[in-house]
């Protein structure tokens, strides 16, 4: 079976109305996935808008779906455009900052909220992170500024788990 197949295949397997966006079901995530995966450089660019805003709402909400969203945005990025590569990492960041259970509480407390304990995927979720640490470091000395930049920021980010930071 050709890698893309099986990929849509796999994406396709997910129970998607089982999740939830920042917007609610995740049952738009699949196209949005498949739409980074565009040759259109335009349509990937959208889309990592899309699954950035629903998955990990402005570095301070994260979704169930990002999860299940994550190894497939992965694979997305060593063959991504270097403007699509800039947003999966930006994607990939978000989720570093809204798993980290210290800041989420430093930043429920800042707006004055009673930050509730973090289901277990959100654990989970940084686990599989952590795990993807060294596919990602290798972006740190990109020649593209901004991806080295949003790459950094994601080693910086996980390093702290390490204590490497």
């Amino acid at each position: 079976m050709p890698p893309e197949t099986d990929w849509r295949t796999r994406l396709h397997a997910v129970a998607w109305p089982t999740f939830h966006t920042i917007y609610g079901a995740a049952d738009k995530v699949p196209e949005q996935i498949e739409r980074l995966n565009s040759p259109d450089e335009k349509i990937a660019l959208a889309a990592a808008g899309d699954l950035r805003a629903g998955l990990c709402h402005q570095q301070v909400q994260i979704a169930s779906a990002a999860l299940p969203a994550f190894p497939f945005i992965m694979e997305m990025l060593p063959s991504s455009r270097e403007s699509v590569t800039v947003e999966i990492l930006e994607i990939l960041v978000g989720f570093a900052i809204t798993t980290d259970p210290v800041r989420m509480q430093k930043f429920a407390s800042a707006v004055g909220k009673r930050r509730m304990p973090s289901p277990g995927w959100v654990a989970e979720l940084r686990r599989a992170l952590q795990m993807e640490l060294p596919r990602i470091a290798v972006f740190v000395t990109h020649e593209n500024p901004t991806v080295a930049e949003f790459a950094k920021m994601f080693v910086d980010e996980m390093g702290k788990d390490t204590g490497s930071a």
